[in-house]
């Protein structure tokens, strides 16, 4: 199994990523110290391979390099990933070489980035019942089902934004700025089955939105190609495709 780096190891690789919608994940949570990461040929002057796992989705690594088959030599060493999330241009050299050093086959799934370089629609930011959170809220996130407290409802309040909708003094929604760094900040949504369809994660993210527009950020929506609820709310807050990455997904027997 290989060692994690350090946290200073993580500041160091932070720096060496370009801040970007397909990074600003990866890099905010190297900079919280959130991540679990492996790099190989890290050094002040840069890096050949990254692999980092934020803690919202354990076993699902994004990497970065472009030495395909030295990730492929890596990867065995790493625990409990089941896929990996690399530039398109890697794929096509990594798959073969990841099947063959985990004895499986892969499966390919897209992952669609989208910027908001406008304001959200006015009409999204005044939907009854769909506020932005502060750190009151914070015994309304603990009694949520996990879907929509997350990983660490302390640090969304006081480090970045979220709002929520709010029926009979019960969160039901959510929209959270899960990471944040100098340029952007990335936005996820979350509603309960039974209310969903009522426009309460198009009306949370557009604030969410807003907030980080009016804090300098260019907001971040990133989802799997096949989540076409997501796409949908995307759209409808106003975000526009800026870039791809691609999933390989280990088929296990």
């Amino acid at each position: 199994m290989t060692e994690s780096l350090t946290q200073k190891q993580c500041h160091l690789l932070a720096q060496h990523l370009p801040d970007n919608p397909q990074t600003v994940i990866s890099r905010a949570h190297l900079l919280w110290g959130t991540a679990r990461a492996y790099a190989t040929g890290l050094t002040n002057a840069g890096f050949e391979t990254a692999v980092i796992e934020d803690p919202g989705c354990p076993g699902e690594p994004m990497i970065f390099g472009q030495n395909a088959q030295k990730i492929a030599d890596l990867m065995p060493r790493i625990p409990n990933w089941f896929c990996v999330n690399v530039a398109p241009e890697l794929a096509d050299e990594l798959e073969p070489l990841l099947a063959a050093q985990m004895g499986c086959a892969l499966r390919r799934q897209g992952d669609v980035y989208h910027t908001l370089t406008q304001p959200p629609p006015a009409t999204l930011l005044s939907h009854a019942g769909v506020r932005l959170l502060t750190e009151d809220d914070l015994p309304l996130l603990l009694a949520a089902p996990p879907e929509l407290r997350g990983h660490n409802p302390e640090q969304l309040l006081q480090k970045t934004a979220a709002a929520g909708a709010i029926i009979h003094n019960k969160l039901v929604a959510i929209a959270q700025n899960y990471a944040l760094t100098e340029r952007y900040g990335d936005i996820g949504v979350f509603t309960l089955p039974e209310w969903r369809g009522q426009g309460l994660a198009a009306a949370a993210a557009a604030l969410v939105a807003n907030w980080l527009q009016g804090n300098g950020r260019t907001p971040v929506w990133s989802c799997g190609e096949q989540n076409q609820a997501s796409l949908r709310v995307a759209k409808k807050v106003g975000f526009v495709e800026n870039g791809r990455r691609v999933y390989l997904i280990l088929q296990e027997d």
